[in-house]
């Protein structure tokens, strides 16, 4: 009796294992396995066909290849997972995973497994998924379009060390969803650099939503931030209208100039980013607040604590990841690229024939203090492209849009007796005579619109002479 027990309970185990192999190759279609390190082992061929994968992908980590992949939970863990769905290549699929153990007990490797599209009770469960999932990504797809991130970091043009740092900070930053504080001269270019740290950020598939604060008018901007209820007000929208929070929910809401938001307004910010939901106006309904804080300003928003104009709680809310962008003085290497860069956008928008700067011409621009950084430079480009006849633009086509530049201040003071006013040291003749002759050469330039003959007419010497001179004041 027991030698049959023993007989039937080794063929009833064969013809379960035989049932259960069977079934698993006629339930699941694709499999992947993995070391203890996730990396890649082995792949089905269909596997690989439904990625869609052009070469090996063996060596290389499971998310590189499946992003959101339970493999690094389950062989962390040890616990298997049982027909889970995973949301790859546009639509929704389940999938099992298993841990592999050595004889000892530890955790070697992993393997996954998707079941076939072929079965006939989960495919209703994965077309309603698919079909809420296509919606959801036509609404997304939809708002993108409206509110996306128009600059990437490699947009961003120049080489230089003080840019190639901030670019690290960006990326970094990216990396977690937290606040941002750019600062920066005018013209350093924050909102570039806004735009490309949301789409770094795991949020690019949601709104990028813009505000520049000093651009709304005091009684405006709350309405701005947080929406108006429907009849909130005498005069307001029948709809109501939405603030840039809701319009930003999911995503990246920047606030440029946030150093000039009235004081009132700044507490009512830092409650929303402290507890996450906010009031419309006129509305007693709480909505969430779901949205990555981006601010820029280009002033000294320590300075403003000290004296009150701003809060220190919502500055070092607003701070937690500070980056300052360096001014284009402190960056004049990439003058080149930029001007380039420049030229070319400015000429295919104008329709107007291809330009280039001369080598004294990018001498010239290099010795510029650029207080309006990069903002003032395309504008110096651009002028120059617009009223130069020639292909080549070169420094003295440039000097009636260049500052005058400020005087150098005095190298000496010479003590004077009591009661009478103190003397400067004067400059040498041969220095102010320069002087003279160059701010009198600009002017002639400025009035003839450039023309090199007129200015030379009008200064009374030949347009040869006019040469050597710009030569040696530029």
């Amino acid at each position: 009796m027991g030698q049959w027990d023993e007989t039937a309970q080794r063929r009833i185990k064969k013809q379960a294992l035989t049932f259960f192999t069977e079934s698993f190759e006629q339930f699941y279609e694709h499999s992947i396995a993995v070391d203890k390190h996730c990396n890649i082992t082995w792949i089905s061929e269909s596997y690989g066909r439904f990625l869609k994968l052009k070469a090996s992908p063996i060596g290389q980590h499971i998310s590189s290849i499946i992003p959101g992949s339970y493999l690094p939970d389950v062989i962390s863990t040890g616990v298997p997972i049982f027909l889970d769905l995973l949301y790859l290549n546009n639509q929704w699929i389940v999938v099992s995973v298993f841990p592999l153990q050595d004889e000892d007990g530890n955790i070697v490797g992993g393997f996954g497994f998707v079941a076939s599209e072929s079965i006939e009770r989960i495919n209703p469960l994965l077309s309603k998924y698919n079909s809420l999932q296509s919606q959801l990504r036509d609404a997304r797809n939809k708002l993108a379009l409206e509110r996306n991130s128009r600059y990437h970091l490699s947009q961003i043009i120049g080489r230089s060390d003080a840019l190639q740092a901030v670019r690290k900070q960006v990326r970094q930053a990216a990396r977690f969803d937290i606040s941002v504080l750019l600062t920066g001269e005018t013209g350093t270019g924050k909102e570039l650099f806004a735009h490309a740290l949301h789409d770094l950020s795991a949020r690019n598939t949601a709104p990028f939503v813009s505000l520049n604060v000093a651009a709304v008018p005091d009684n405006l901007i709350e309405a701005e931030f947080f929406g108006v209820a429907p009849g909130a007000y005498t005069g307001a929208a029948k709809n109501g209208r939405i603030g840039k929070f809701e319009l930003a929910h999911g995503g990246t809401l920047f606030l440029d100039e946030i150093g000039d938001m009235p004081l009132d307004l700044q507490a009512k910010l830092l409650r929303v980013l402290q507890e996450q939901e906010f009031e419309p106006i006129g509305s007693n309904q709480l909505k969430k607040a779901d949205v990555r804080i981006v601010a820029a300003t280009s002033l000294n928003l320590l300075e403003m604590v000290e004296n009150g104009r701003f809060r220190a709680d919502l500055y070092y809310r607003l701070s937690t990841f500070p980056i300052h962008l360096p001014p284009l003085r402190a960056r004049l290497t990439d003058i080149e690229a930029l001007c380039e860069s420049f030229i070319d956008q400015i000429t295919l928008k104008l329709g107007i024939p291809a330009k280039a700067l001369t080598a004294d011409a990018l001498q010239l621009l290099s010795r510029q203090s650029w207080p309006g950084n990069i903002r003032e430079l395309h504008n110096v480009i651009e002028r120059a492209c617009v009223l130069s006849d020639s292909a080549e633009i070169d420094a003295a086509s440039l000097l009636p849009f260049l500052p005058r530049p400020t005087p150098a201040p005095p190298a000496a003071v010479i003590d004077s007796p009591p009661g009478q006013p103190r003397l400067h040291a004067p400059v040498t003749l041969a220095e102010a005579t320069r002087a003279a002759e160059r701010t009198a050469i600009i002017d002639a330039l400025a009035y003839c619109h450039g023309s090199k003959t007129a200015a030379a007419k009008m200064l009374g010497i030949s347009r040869a002479n006019l040469y050597d001179k710009l030569k040696k004041i530029s």
